[in-house]
């Protein structure tokens, strides 16, 4: 399992799926596209794995929103 996908074996084809494609848009910085893509998830599995992809590319901006939706209100709040 890649880094970035740690954790993820629990989740729904549909999930996996968004994170990848997420993790796609990320990279080219297509930001908005990349919330598009998991605007609809639900598990908060996937909202931490996606907060810890935008931490290590540096997208400070976009974690402080995966954590907003992990309901992680702290979180969001020291990012």
């Amino acid at each position: 399992v890649m880094r970035d996908f740690v954790g993820m074996e629990r989740v729904n084809e549909e999930g996996r799926r968004a994170l990848v494609e997420f993790s796609y848009n990320l990279t080219l910085g297509n930001m908005d596209e990349a919330y598009r893509a998991v605007k609809l998830i639900r598990s908060a599995s996937v909202w931490e794995n996606m907060a810890h992809m935008c931490v290590k590319t540096g997208r400070l901006d976009v974690a402080e929103m995966c954590l907003g939706q992990m309901g992680s209100a702290r979180g969001a709040r020291a990012v």
